[in-house]
């Protein structure tokens, strides 16, 4: 890729993803979900502080200002080891030392493919706790950007999750796949439930 993803506009970034390429994917759509969560959480925080002038909230604020950068990094760090997956396949395989040393650069580019996402994932449950911190203090003018942060923090996991899964199903290292996917496992517990409680909690603020 010429230039980092996350410089481009949003219609370009939707372009990309539309294309005949795999290449933007949707590992980065994923990450870039969490970026708009976390930026919506953000946003919460900072309306509260300066109505309250609450010095937890900014902390808040700051916090999620950190958790979208590292969302906006993965973003093109997706796209980067995918890449290089993409880049492996292309390998010659005529002779049996060139198929060898393409089956251990695919190897080596397809560990690096899943703990891309494996980072985005632990980032988006990170995001998902601070969304239900951050929906017992909103407002109720507040509260359903709390809820979308929520779902799109929600979003951002499972997507995550799903490349990781399809990255493990092609490496060939039991220990590695073991250890990577009860990683996986840990960051995905109680999650689906985390999520209602929290947008149960938001529509309870703003039930009509």
């Amino acid at each position: 890729m010429p230039d980092r993803l996350i410089e481009r506009t949003l219609r370009t970034f939707s372009d990309e993803l539309s294309a005949d390429t795999p290449v933007p994917g949707g590992g980065s759509a994923a990450a870039y979900a969490g970026a708009m969560g976390a930026a919506l959480a953000a946003m919460v925080a900072r309306i509260a502080a300066k109505k309250e002038s609450s010095e937890p909230m900014r902390a808040f604020a700051e916090e999620m200002d950190g958790l979208r950068a590292d969302f906006l990094r993965f973003v093109d760090e997706d796209s980067a080891a995918y890449g290089r997956v993409a880049a492996a396949m292309k390998l010659p395989r005529k002779t049996e030392e060139e198929k060898a040393a393409r089956q251990e650069v695919m190897q080596g580019a397809l560990l690096g493919a899943s703990r891309v996402p494996l980072e985005v994932a632990r980032s988006a449950r990170r995001l998902l706790d601070a969304c239900e911190r951050a929906a017992l203090g909103a407002s109720p003018m507040t509260a359903s950007d709390v809820g979308v942060g929520a779902l799109m923090a929600e979003a951002a996991l499972r997507g995550a999750a799903l490349n990781v899964m399809i990255n493990l199903a092609s490496l060939k290292d039991p220990a590695q796949v073991k250890a990577l996917s009860e990683d996986l496992d840990r960051v995905l517990e109680g999650a689906e439930e985390q999520r209602h409680r929290i947008t149960d909690f938001v529509e309870s603020r703003i039930a009509r």
